[in-house]
Parts: C-alpha cells; sequence; structure tokens
C-alpha cells in the first residue's frame, strides 16, 4: 500500500514539473518576438527620418521662403594674432598659419567640426591631412579640406570639398533639424548661402548623385 502511494506521488511530481516547462515555453518565444519586433521598429523609424530629411529637402526646393533665415549681432576680435596653430588629429604635428587665412580657418575649427559631425543626418567623415605638414601628400599645392559622406539614402560613399573662407563657413548649415524651418546666417549683414540654393547645397552633401537624381533635387 505505502509503495503504492509513493509510487502515485511520483508520477504526480512529474506531471506538474512537465506541465511548468511546457507553460514556460510560450513566455520565452514572446521574449524573442518582443525583441523582433522592437528591432524592426527602430529599422522603420530610421526609414521615416530619412522619409523626413528627403521630403523636407524637396519642399525647401519648391518653397524656400518657408525657412526663416536670420542673423545674430557679432563682434569680431579686435586684434588676432597674426598666426594660428593647426595641430593634426592624426599624427599631433603642429603647423602654422596665417590666423586670417583659408588654412588658418581650417586650423581654428579642427575640433570643432570633429565634435559636431555627428551632428550631420548622413554619416560624414573628415579628412584634415592636406594641411599637416607631416601628413601632406601635396605640399605644392592648395590644400583642401576633404568630405567623405555615406549617401542618406543608399549608403554609397561620396566626396566633397570645402575649398574657401565661405565653404568653411557654410558648413554649419549642415548641422540644422529637420524638417528645416530656420537658419541660421551668422553675423549680421552675412549671407551664408542664398535661400534658394540651400536645397541644394544639403541635398549635395547628405546625399550621392544617383540619389538626388532619384528624388529630384539635382
Amino acid at each position: 500500500m505505502k509503495n503504492k502511494a509513493l509510487l502515485l506521488a511520483l508520477a504526480l511530481a512529474g506531471s506538474t514539473a512537465t506541465h511548468a516547462q511546457a507553460a514556460s515555453q510560450p513566455v520565452s518565444a514572446r521574449k524573442d518576438s518582443d525583441t523582433t519586433e522592437k528591432t524592426a521598429d527602430k529599422a522603420s523609424v530610421s526609414e521615416i527620418d530619412k522619409l523626413a530629411i528627403i521630403e523636407s529637402l524637396q519642399a525647401i526646393k519648391k518653397d524656400p521662403s518657408q525657412v526663416k533665415f536670420h542673423s545674430a549681432m557679432c563682434y569680431d576680435m579686435a586684434m588676432p594674432p597674426e598666426y594660428t596653430t593647426f595641430s593634426c588629429p592624426t599624427c599631433g604635428t603642429e603647423t602654422q598659419y596665417a590666423y586670417q587665412s583659408y588654412q588658418g580657418e581650417v586650423a581654428n575649427r579642427v575640433s570643432y567640426l570633429l565634435r559636431s559631425l555627428g551632428q550631420v543626418k548622413a554619416r560624414t567623415e573628415v579628412d584634415f591631412s592636406d594641411f599637416c605638414s607631416k601628413c601632406s601628400k601635396d605640399n605644392d599645392d592648395q590644400p583642401e579640406l576633404k568630405f567623405t559622406t555615406h549617401c542618406l539614402d543608399c549608403s554609397q560613399t561620396f566626396n566633397w570639398t570645402a575649398n574657401t573662407i565661405g565653404e568653411i563657413e557654410q558648413l554649419s548649415l549642415l548641422f540644422v533639424s529637420f524638417p528645416v524651418t530656420e537658419v541660421d546666417q551668422g553675423h549680421l549683414g552675412q549671407q551664408k548661402i542664398e535661400p534658394e540654393k540651400l536645397s541644394e547645397y544639403l541635398s549635395n552633401r547628405l546625399l550621392c548623385p544617383a540619389c538626388r537624381e532619384k528624388h529630384g533635387l539635382k
């Protein structure tokens, strides 16, 4: 009798354990499903952001007046130094340039550019090597500030440059928020860019030629 009772207890215990294990499996499967859904959501949000940027560029091209352009009262340095130092972010070599020159403008903006490029909506990298006396391969040529961008739409890389002081000052336009509603033109009375050229400027630095054509932004 005791043996029968013991066998019955063991059978009940085994049945309970099997039921608990079976019940736990859907929970695990649900967790996996939740993770997949969250990943899909992130991907779709990224696609939505991309679409919003392209639509904003198209809207600005069609009607630049929807963007508010403004300037701020700024004061220039009374007596700027004669020279400034370019510190190469790659090798650390220091090179001196006239403060009021294209090279001087680049030298004074190295930290700012490295810190701010993460705000550009398309992944963008900058090459300062032309300004380094050690890294430069074209010592006899005019140095160029070179950029490589991964197209916002297709991720294909393309290159572009900023070769004048004016083009250096325009780089801050790339840090605007989308959809674009306002643009800082810089010093009072200064015009970084003509309103009708804003869409073209941003499109040329966020999208590759093929994608610009595809979206009617060439």
